[in-house]
């Protein structure tokens, strides 16, 4: 289903039922994504994840400490 900008209506049609608006077409990607940017985005994910889970693990770590 589609979701209208303007008024919010979800529709199956090609324009709007309630407003009127005709959905503009999709844009198609410029630029390929290089490899560079893909190794530069898995590294940063590789990262990222263990770091959450650590913070985490602290925050809730640190919370029982202090009640006990």
């Amino acid at each position: 289903m589609k979701y209208c900008k303007k008024c919010g209506v979800l529709y199956t049609t090609d324009v709007c039922p309630k407003c009127g608006v005709i959905e503009p077409e999709q844009a198609t990607p410029s630029e390929p994504v290089s490899g560079k940017d893909i190794r530069k985005r898995w590294i940063t994910l590789a990262l990222a994840i263990p770091a959450a889970i650590l913070l985490i693990t602290g925050v809730i770590t640190l919370y029982f400490k202090l009640i006990h």
